[in-house]
């Protein structure tokens, strides 16, 4: 009877352990920018500018929020490689895949396209290529 308490604590120990591992754990990870084209899809962790217009010199509508679960867009189209912020980037049109407050307070619902810019260095979670 008591071999069979422990294998319980035993077992419940681990799914402790493993739950928050398996929450927040993130499919393909990737820094190569050169990956990107259009249909690839990922999350972008972090506070990005949001464009309603496709054009680079539009101000922001929007600022996502830097939350645990980032933002996941379909890319739709690359707009050109440039330097802004005096960081080099990708400039996207991207399609939002879920929906997300901005830091206004507003909820996005997803389906909405925005442009924005990808510094080289951020890292891609969750990426697919389709």
């Amino acid at each position: 009877m008591n071999n069979g308490k422990f294998k319980a604590k035993k077992v419940f120990a681990m799914l402790l352990v493993l739950c928050p591992v398996l929450l927040y754990a993130h499919g393909v990870t990737v820094y190569d920018h050169g990956k990107i084209k259009e249909r690839t899809a990922f999350r972008i962790m972090g506070e990005i500018d949001l464009r309603t217009e496709k054009d680079t010199a539009a101000l922001p509508k929007y600022r996502t929020l830097n939350h645990e679960f980032g933002m996941k867009v379909d890319v739709l189209e690359i707009v050109k490689a440039g330097d802004y912020e005096n960081r080099h980037g990708l400039w996207l049109w991207v399609l939002l895949a879920a929906p997300m407050w901005a830091d206004n307070g507003e909820w996005l619902e997803k389906y909405r396209k925005f442009l924005i810019f990808l510094p080289d260095e951020t890292p891609l979670f969750d990426f697919e290529d389709y």
